[in-house]
């Protein structure tokens, strides 16, 4: 009677561990991979990063971290998202100072002074679907979401992706992932003359929500001893929109951070005629040069050593040749307007 109760007790335990396996493999192979892709390789690396970038899409298209290691041997991830707003900024270098432990972080501003936490439920999937469930993806998913919003399918996309089985491609049983570090390529350029502002600031936007999560952010990472860096993209802006980031530099001197702002300075790094994807967004020629003059910054004003020649970074060559072989010789094409 005892061995037939134990045989019973094992085929439950058995039947239960394979179910919830099943639904776990289930669940990675519906889940959208988007995070997947742009986020893998931040997972992979078992060396610690030198330099962390967080921001928008602005940053994402700006900063190309196998560029500088290949010109300075440092390592680095973009964690650019498209719309963040930076209350999921903030949370997302949570979640990130989990995995690694940088020198520098290097945040984009042009989201300061917007009043939303969140721009849209995808931009937020993007930013943190990939983190796996913790007490601070917990704390993110509550802290930016309201009560009315889908806060579980944050912490269980099972729950969102469910249904997904009628649009599988082979491409959701892959295992491949980007090895950019985050960085997004774009060969299209829209041809822009250099806007000039008269310098004012929205002094409205260091009051607002998001900006209270900024100085958040600034304050735990000083704590830390981890350095603050803001940049700003460079854009073709209305006056409004620009006097709402030059309120950026209110909350820089405050914590006597450097701002550098690619869209105001007197000599501009990017021609504006050939080195834009749109008025928001540097195409692959200007991120280019945005990353040289980033990389040359962060060289010369912070304790950052090469590990150039260091075996333990080799797969970074690897990858730099990868993305040297995928995009040299691309030809750069006129935007498309986008239909209203």
């Amino acid at each position: 009677m005892k061995s037939k109760s134990l045989k019973t007790f094992v085929q439950v335990v058995v039947g239960v561990l394979l179910f919830v396996m099943m639904v776990l493999y289930a669940s990675k192979v519906l889940e959208r991979k988007d995070a997947y892709v742009k986020y893998e390789a931040f997972f992979r690396e078992k060396n610690d990063f030198d330099v962390l970038f967080f921001g928008s899409s602005n940053m994402q298209l700006m900063v190309n971290p196998l560029q500088l290691w290949n010109e300075c041997g440092i390592t680095s991830y973009n964690f650019g998202n498209t719309s963040e707003r930076l209350p999921v900024t903030y949370w997302t270098i949570k979640n990130a100072l989990e995995y690694t432990s940088p020198k520098v972080v290097v945040i984009e501003i042009s989201q300061y002074g917007q009043e939303e936490k969140y721009k849209d439920m995808y931009s937020v999937h993007l930013a943190w679907d990939r983190f796996p469930i913790s007490l601070t993806k917990i704390k993110a998913v509550y802290d930016v979401l309201s009560p009315s919003d889908p806060r579980y399918e944050l912490l269980f996309d099972m729950i969102l992706y469910h249904d997904r089985w009628k649009e599988l491609t082979p491409a959701d049983f892959s295992k491949d992932y980007s090895k950019l570090m985050g960085y997004a390529t774009s060969h299209e350029y829209t041809a822009f003359e250099r806007p000039e502002y008269e310098f004012r600031i929205d002094e409205a936007a260091p009051k607002t929500e998001g900006v209270m999560y900024l100085e958040k952010t600034v304050e735990e990472l000083q704590e830390k001893g981890i350095q603050v860096v803001f940049v700003h993209s460079p854009e073709v802006n209305s006056e409004e929109k620009q006097a709402r980031i030059n309120a950026a530099s209110v909350t820089a001197e405050k914590y006597n951070i450097p701002l550098i702002d690619f869209t105001v300075m007197k000599d501009s790094v990017v021609d504006y005629a050939t080195d834009l994807s749109d008025a928001d967004h540097a195409n692959i020629q200007g991120a280019t040069k945005l990353t040289h003059y980033i990389g040359e910054y962060l060289m010369s004003n912070y304790d950052l050593k090469s590990h150039a020649g260091d075996a333990s970074y080799n797969d970074w060559n690897t990858f730099y040749e990868d993305y040297r072989a995928e995009n040299d010789g691309v030809p750069m094409t006129v935007k498309e307007e986008e239909e209203e």
